[in-house]
């Protein structure tokens, strides 16, 4: 069986972000598709992973210490 999920970050960027330095109220939006068979049918893994896998985008693509004031909005479709 395979979950969908729309995930959406909002963040502020830090002065030492590669790409947007003292940028505030960004927001990025993915799709994530998971094969229940690999992570489980509760969620909290891919919930997780969906997590981190935003953080490292809006943080530049290599590390998540470059965002601040961040929250998600993640939902099954």
């Amino acid at each position: 069986m395979v979950k969908t999920f729309k995930a959406t970050i909002v963040y502020d960027c830090k002065a030492e972000h590669p790409d947007c330095p003292n940028a505030r109220r960004l927001r990025f939006e993915d799709t994530y598709r998971f094969d229940t068979n690999i992570y489980g049918g509760d969620g909290e893994d891919m919930i997780s992973y969906m997590k981190h896998d935003l953080a490292l985008v809006a943080g530049g693509g290599y590390e998540t210490n470059t965002i601040k004031n961040v929250s998600y909005n993640i939902t099954e479709v």
